[in-house]
């Protein structure tokens, strides 16, 4: 049998299993084993009582991580005075209480709800937060990718690409960060550390960014002038002008599907050649008012005299006229369209291949102006996942014909 050390801050091995303690007198935090390769668990002391919880890791160097973000929080004097906070109660409270996420759009938040289904589904409701690892994150991708999640409801998960593994992971440390800093009653935080701190998100390994072409807008568009001439009925003619002017919006516009169709006629100021983006049809909620080009106001024009329209909404439903057409049908009579055109499926992606191509011909311009026409509030958004790299624009690069000269002073 080894005798423990008398030291500190270093590991050590006592029958067998490793310990450690942290910190010094008054503010301790002790790691350790309690069967050889078995969880490590974390002993401290408040408030002259020991509280011993797991910390869900076998991992030796995960495990001292954990504990030294617990003591950072003790010497600040941050105690962890009441119960465990379970992930249930964490997204209850979130959910209810975090000023930034009830400000987002009804559409974001739903997204969201389903996410937290999804969470308390793998995790459990009564999951301890604090004791969440960094191999818990790595299983739940894992399971999450591959579905079969059992949630509330009976149901179960299907296979999922990684980002949206990743939208889940989002939601869960947003939640984590949140509770670090709100604070109870008594002063101290609803969590004492975050516990995945600096563990990275799952990354798409080939993500899929379709970009459309100049030439695939005007094939499609061709398909559809086509279409409308062999429709039967007017009402068939009126859905083909419509999905052609949702088109030429997307390609003219570059905005969001979930805009473009409930855009009212009403939104658009033809005297005043401006176009106005409500806030509750916004992803991000917010309103834009945004001039408009002489060549979209005329299809726009031309467009409106065609539907006969007045007021209301550009897109109504044929059923019921004070609501939108069904995102559904968008892309199904888009695809047809496509498809009469010959042109080959884009992996990944229908409109939004389009908002893609409206970025990416504007990296000339001045990055600010491009978020407030394109309705984007994040600039590294716009640059990572919407811009992309061109030929043409590549070949300007490699054809600049500056040379760098030493200009120093020679003493």
């Amino acid at each position: 049998m080894t005798s423990p050390t008398n030291g500190r801050n270093k590991w050590n091995r006592f029958n067998g299993t490793w310990t450690i303690s942290l910190g010094s007198r008054g503010t301790r935090v002790r790691l350790f084993e309690r069967a050889k390769g078995g969880v490590y668990y974390r002993d401290v002391w408040i408030n002259g009582r020991k509280d011993r919880r797991s910390l869900q890791t076998s991992d030796r160097h995960e495990a001292e991580r954990l504990g030294k973000l617990l003591l950072s929080e003790l010497l600040s004097g941050r105690l962890e005075t009441s119960g465990p906070l379970t992930l249930g109660t964490l997204w209850n409270r979130f959910s209810d209480e975090c000023s930034i996420w009830l400000d987002n759009s009804a559409t974001s938040r739903k997204g969201d709800e389903w996410s937290s289904k999804v969470l308390l589904g793998y995790f459990g409701e009564n999951r301890n937060v604090s004791t969440l690892t960094e191999n818990d994150q790595v299983a739940f991708q894992n399971a999450r990718l591959q579905g079969g999640i059992l949630l509330a409801d009976g149901t179960t998960t299907e296979a999922v690409r990684a980002r949206t593994v990743q939208s889940d992971l989002v939601l869960l440390k947003a939640m984590i960060r949140w509770a670090t800093r709100t604070r109870v009653a008594n002063g101290t935080p609803l969590l004492m550390f975050n516990p995945l701190d600096g563990v990275q998100l799952i990354r798409e390994q080939n993500e899929r960014r379709p970009i459309a072409s100049w030439e695939r807008f005007t094939k499609t568009r061709k398909a559809i002038s086509q279409l409308v001439k062999e429709a039967a009925t007017d009402e068939a003619k009126s859905r083909w002008y419509r999905i052609d002017l949702a088109l030429v919006l997307a390609e003219g516009a570059g905005r969001r599907l979930g805009s473009i169709r409930q855009l009212h006629w009403d939104d658009i100021n033809f005297s005043q050649s401006e176009i106005r983006w409500r806030a509750e049809t916004d992803k991000k909620g917010k309103e834009w008012t945004i001039p408009i080009p002489p060549e979209l106001l005329a299809e726009l024009k031309a467009a409106r005299k065609k539907l006969k329209a007045i007021s209301g909404l550009v897109f109504a439903a044929s059923k019921d006229p004070t609501k939108p057409m069904d995102r559904h049908l968008f892309d199904h009579w888009l695809a047809k369209a496509e498809e009469r055109a010959k042109l080959p499926k884009l992996a990944g992606g229908l409109w939004h291949p389009y908002r893609r191509k409206w970025a990416t011909e504007r990296k000339h311009l001045p990055i600010k102006d491009v978020m407030a026409a394109g309705g984007w509030t994040d600039s590294d958004t716009l640059i990572n996942s919407y811009q992309q790299a061109d030929r043409a624009t590549l070949l300007r690069v490699m054809n600049e014909p500056r040379k760098l000269s030493d200009t120093r002073k020679r003493a």
